[in-house]
């Protein structure tokens, strides 16, 4: 960690830097370097390569900076030089190599597919998990070097091959990156699922639960009781029903029944989702879900009652009265309504004039549910509510009304609606109000950001003493939420401009009093939309900024919907996610309060954020 003093106009600064022996080192950091960074983080904000200044920057004197450009050319495409990174793969600076490794999969260069099974070869560890990484994200050209190295055709793979020859992060990295390829090789990640390393195990049970494939389900059965958690977690994850099919279907439903019993509620989450794809042969199982002390297991049971309990209203009837979370009892609710059960109606009909919001939004999610003109006469009712989310929300519903006098109906509500205080329902009437050649020509959402205006070089160089590699320590930010506290560090090295954003944000109490307006049960828990709905923003955007930073539990991440649309909105994951590795950004991981996070459920609140 580096803590930067400039004093006057000196153009020097001094700072230090914690080796990874333990053992500080003075660094001496001059304008110049300033200057450097900060060209380079204005290259990557703008999205504008610039290749003179890419190659001064290859070879500057500084390791850290040239590890940085490398990493930059992947996230800006520059295809000129990827030739440039495929040198830097035998640098004998480990990080320059690593991160060359992993820009070259960010960029997808299928040529570079010699390069990087070289490098999981006889690379060292840490850039030869990047370069197995890479080979996944490129895929089918890497097909063949996977089958060799996982050991395709030998009889003793976990001996004999040359992924046995690695230590068990490489290992694991070769194995997950075959979840890429299509067809998934499954037959060649089977073996590793008796691999010695837990961490190697995951990666095949990963692969296995990831793809559902029928041919891993025997194999996938028999780590059931792995002592990872992760492990057993992917098991539950693989055997649904159509993966287990008619032979295994007996023997999978008793082994998810057992799963459903297991200490860690992420096992269970997995477990009575794979469960409820077996219908109403599954009903007793699911329906003791409904006791579970983690409430985000009872909200995952209750997402697919309606291909289990059927119209079963005694069993329905029965999960209403266990539990009154409104995180559940909407489920319940929004189930019942699409199997056409009148069961709680009466309840929803009472919510619609419930003082908490969340409530009003739950009856009319449910109630929009129904026929084109069920939607439209929803809409007619609640375009006068108080709240705003609640009238974009009955708006959106009806968009896409096809009866020709419903429509008509529509239309009308969408005049009335486009004349609305609010920016997001004004723009929602609008957008229905077009007509659709029109519409298609303008497909920002509503609560979508805007661009963010350019900043002045002086600007960037402001970020880079605050956030980049000379800034002071990384900051740490403290979420106060309704079940505790959750401390997180934060990335600003690694992601300047998404910290500087995100401190920014909680410094000016946007994040306080906010919603957990989306949280999938092991998954993730979204937060940063003063709204509470998911359609609100900060009235700005934030680019992508990839680093070897993985979706780890506990990963804080920055969430968007497209490219470059980041903004306020942030999640947590609850369990390891490599799918999202290269294609959101981590920009910070929970240092404690995993307990807090996976307590909290939809609708819960965020009290505030706090930085120090």
């Amino acid at each position: 960690m580096l803590v930067l003093s400039v004093v006057g106009t000196a153009c020097t600064a001094r700072g230090r830097a914690a080796r990874p022996d333990g053992m500080d080192r003075t660094l001496r950091v001059t304008e110049a370097d300033i200057r450097r960074d900060a060209q380079l983080l204005a290259m990557l904000d703008t999205r504008r390569p610039d290749s003179l200044l890419m190659d001064s920057l290859l070879a500057d004197g500084s390791a850290p900076r040239r590890a940085r450009a490398a990493l930059a050319i992947g996230q800006l495409r520059m295809s000129a030089r990827y030739p440039q990174l495929r040198r830097l793969l035998t640098d004998g600076d480990t990080t320059i190599a690593a991160n060359a490794a992993f820009a070259l999969g960010v960029a997808k260069d299928s040529l570079a597919v010699d390069a990087l099974a070289a490098a999981v070869g006889g690379a060292p560890d840490v850039v030869a998990r990047e370069a197995a990484w890479s080979l996944g994200e490129i895929g089918e050209p890497s097909r063949a070097v996977l089958d060799v190295v996982l050991g395709d055709g030998q009889p003793a793979p976990l001996r004999s091959s040359a992924a046995a020859l690695r230590s068990a992060p490489v290992r694991a990295a070769l194995v997950l990156a075959t979840v890429k390829l299509r067809p998934a090789p499954v037959a060649l990640v089977l073996p590793w699922l008796a691999d010695t390393a837990p961490e190697v195990v995951r990666a095949a049970a990963y692969v296995v639960g990831r793809l559902r494939a029928p041919a891993g389900a025997r194999a996938v059965i028999g780590v059931r009781a792995h002592p990872d958690e992760e492990v057993r977690q992917h098991v539950a994850r693989a055997l649904v029903r159509a993966t287990a099919g008619d032979s295994l279907g007996p023997l999978a439903l008793n082994v998810l029944s057992g799963l459903l019993r297991d200490g860690d509620w992420r096992v269970r989450v997995n477990a009575v989702r794979s469960l409820s794809t077996f219908g109403a042969m599954a009903a007793a199982d699911v329906e003791r879900a409904f006791d579970d002390t983690v409430a985000n297991v009872r909200v995952a049971a209750a997402e697919s009652l309606s291909v289990v309990f059927e119209r079963d209203t005694i069993r329905w009837r029965s999960a209403w009265r266990r539990d009154t979370l409104l995180a559940v009892r909407r489920q319940l609710l929004l189930q019942t309504r699409r199997l056409g059960l009148p069961l709680f109606d009466r309840e929803a009909a009472g919510w619609e004039s419930n003082r908490d919001w969340r409530y009003r939004m739950a009856a009319v999610d449910a109630r929009v549910r129904g026929t084109d003109d069920e939607r439209v006469a929803v809409a007619e009712r609640h375009l006068s509510d108080p709240d705003p989310r609640i009238r974009s929300a009955v708006l959106q519903r009806v968009g896409a009304t096809a009866d020709s006098a419903a429509a008509a109906r529509a239309r009308l509500v969408a005049e009335r609606a486009a004349s609305d205080p609010d920016s997001i329902v004004r723009a929602i009437a609008q957008r229905m109000l077009q007509p659709a050649s029109a519409s298609t020509r303008s497909p920002r959402r509503a609560g979508g950001e805007s661009a963010l205006p350019l900043r002045p070089l002086a600007d960037y160089e402001r970020l880079v003493r605050r956030w980049g590699p000379h800034g002071k320590q990384p900051p740490v930010a403290v979420l106060e939420t309704d079940h505790g506290v959750i401390t997180l560090q934060l990335f600003s090295d690694e992601a300047p401009l998404i910290v500087e954003a995100f401190v920014r944000l909680a410094e000016s109490g946007y994040y306080r009093n906010t919603t957990f307006h989306r949280v999938v049960p092991n998954f993730v828990v979204q937060d940063g939309d003063a709204r509470g709905d998911g359609s609100g923003s900060a009235g700005f955007a934030l680019r992508e900024s990839y680093s070897r930073q993985r979706h780890e539990r506990g990963c804080l991440g920055l969430a968007t919907s497209g490219p470059d649309t980041g903004g306020s909105q942030y999640y947590l994951c609850h369990a390891s996610q490599p799918h999202l590795d290269g294609t959101y950004t981590v920009f910070g991981r929970i240092l404690s309060g995993f307990d807090v996070m996976d307590r909290i459920v939809q609708g819960d609140r965020m009290i505030r954020v706090r930085i120090r």
